[in-house]
């Protein structure tokens, strides 16, 4: 099965996830990277809110992501939902794909965003086959 491991990481953390996942895997390591970056203020103050609204973000390159089976999707948690460039990843999904989701924090968890994001990907046509959060320990 072809697998596409798709990523933002804003401190590095999710990226070092994200190597050893598609290393693991033997997939395709693809970095979703926001036109307008983030800093730990902008993150904050930007990105959180719009990480609760489920609100996406443009791309500098948007990935094709139609000639993989399997999508893994890894975002940093922000404020219980994954960081606005994951929407992003979202939305670039075609239809039919097994999609798993991993998310990255050093305290917080995904929880009471897991039956949105869910519903996102579904509603892209593709299927939730795994969901879990990833603890760093940065």
């Amino acid at each position: 099965m072809k697998t596409a491991v798709v990523y933002f990481s804003q401190s590095g953390a999710t990226r070092s996830f994200a190597r050893a996942e598609a290393n693991a895997r033997g997939a395709d390591l693809l970095e979703a990277v926001p036109i307008k970056k983030y800093n730990p203020l902008t993150a904050f103050t930007r990105g959180c809110p719009a990480a609760i609204r489920q609100k996406s973000v443009p791309l500098q390159q948007a990935p094709d992501l139609s000639a993989y089976e399997r999508i893994v999707l890894m975002a940093p948690v922000w404020a219980g939902f994954p960081a606005p460039p994951f929407n992003t990843m979202v939305n670039l999904l075609p239809s039919g794909k097994e999609v798993e989701v991993l998310l990255v924090s050093a305290s917080g968890s995904s929880e009471k965003s897991h039956d949105k994001v869910r519903a996102l990907i579904r509603s892209k046509g593709c299927k939730v086959v795994a969901q879990r959060d990833i603890r760093s320990h940065q």
